[in-house]
């Protein structure tokens, strides 16, 4: 999963398969009436939108639960203060005497300065820096994550068809432009195509298993929401849109 993130692509952690919802699908749907009438028109049609994020959100919570638990049954040893300016090989982290590399935290950091990247901030800034600073616990952490999930996709023994990775890896080929284009952007990252196809079998059989272990202990009544937790979460994206839209007329 490395090769996929310094590549730029999905890194498997322990979010949900599916997009959060963004702020501006809710507003939109409170557009065409004005006043009391048209704002309850808006929460009304936004009633799905608003029931899935939070759905989303509480699945979110009973993987990150079940990853603990995992925890609990392994043996991690983390040594943070390896992290810096040693070599690629040094170890950074043991789950059940498995080893993670200073060389892996490393790649997983390129890939979040390239996502800071993307959003048109410099990664070599002051402001950038310590970001990255608060971000490196938690980088480590989802090294850590990402090894217990994979430990237990070899316990389940969940295995993915060759046809699933060539269907992930066409993907990919076609958001990198093409085939061509993806193994330009390989050769840069100096990542094989060998590397990459492992990666993406490794990500589809760790989304399998999170995806049965929600649909096998996932309380349905947990997923009913009610009135006043909707209404709460509409307010709360109303509110973030309009800081948004002053921000923006702010900066114009």
């Amino acid at each position: 999963m490395l090769t996929i993130a310094l590549l730029g692509f999905l890194v498997i952690g322990c979010e949900p398969e599916e997009e959060p919802i963004e702020e501006e699908e809710v507003m939109e749907e409170q557009e065409p009436d004005g006043g009391e009438a048209g704002e309850e028109n808006g929460f009304e049609e936004a009633k799905p939108q608003l029931e899935e994020q939070l759905r989303q959100e509480k699945e979110q919570e009973l993987l990150m639960e079940h990853i603990d638990d995992l925890k609990e049954e392994s043996d991690v040893e983390k040594y943070p203060e390896e992290i810096g300016e040693g070599e690629d090989d040094t170890v950074v982290a043991r789950v059940d005497q498995q080893e993670i590399y200073l060389e892996q935290f490393r790649q997983e950091e390129e890939h979040q300065k390239q996502m800071m990247m993307q959003q048109g901030m410099d990664p070599e800034s002051p402001e950038a820096e310590e970001m990255m600073e608060e971000m490196r616990p938690q980088i480590l952490e989802n090294l850590i994550n990402n090894l217990i999930l994979e430990n237990r996709v070899e316990e389940e023994g969940i295995t993915v068809s060759e046809e699933e990775v060539e269907e992930e890896f066409q993907m990919f080929a076609e958001q990198a432009g093409g085939e061509e284009a993806l193994k330009q952007q390989m050769e840069e990252a100096g990542v094989t195509e060998d590397e990459l196809r492992e990666d993406i079998a490794n990500q589809i059989e760790v989304e399998t298993y999170m995806e049965s272990f929600i649909e096998e202990n996932v309380d349905e009544e947990k997923l009913e929401f009610s009135e006043e937790e909707l209404r709460e979460l509409y307010e709360e994206v109303q509110e973030q849109q309009q800081q948004m839209e002053m921000e923006i007329d702010e900066e114009n």
